[in-house]
């Protein structure tokens, strides 16, 4: 699922990156604001990852029960 999201993220990225040499100053405002944000969330997704990843690795769940 995350691959998924920063893989959109990426594409949209990209997508922005294409300028016309037409534009309007205010488009190219747009896009860049648009940018950081993604990039921002590309940034935090993988953070977030990260450290349910560390969290799962240091504290692993109980063993399970088994009884009569």
């Amino acid at each position: 699922m995350i691959h998924a999201v920063i893989s959109a993220v990426a594409a949209v990225s990209l997508a922005l990156c294409w300028r016309s040499r037409h534009g309007d100053s205010r488009i190219d405002a747009f896009r860049t604001r648009m940018k950081v944000i993604l990039l921002v969330l590309a940034v935090c997704g993988l953070c977030s990852k990260a450290i349910v990843y560390t969290y799962g690795h240091f504290n692993p769940p109980p063993p399970p029960i088994i009884g009569p």
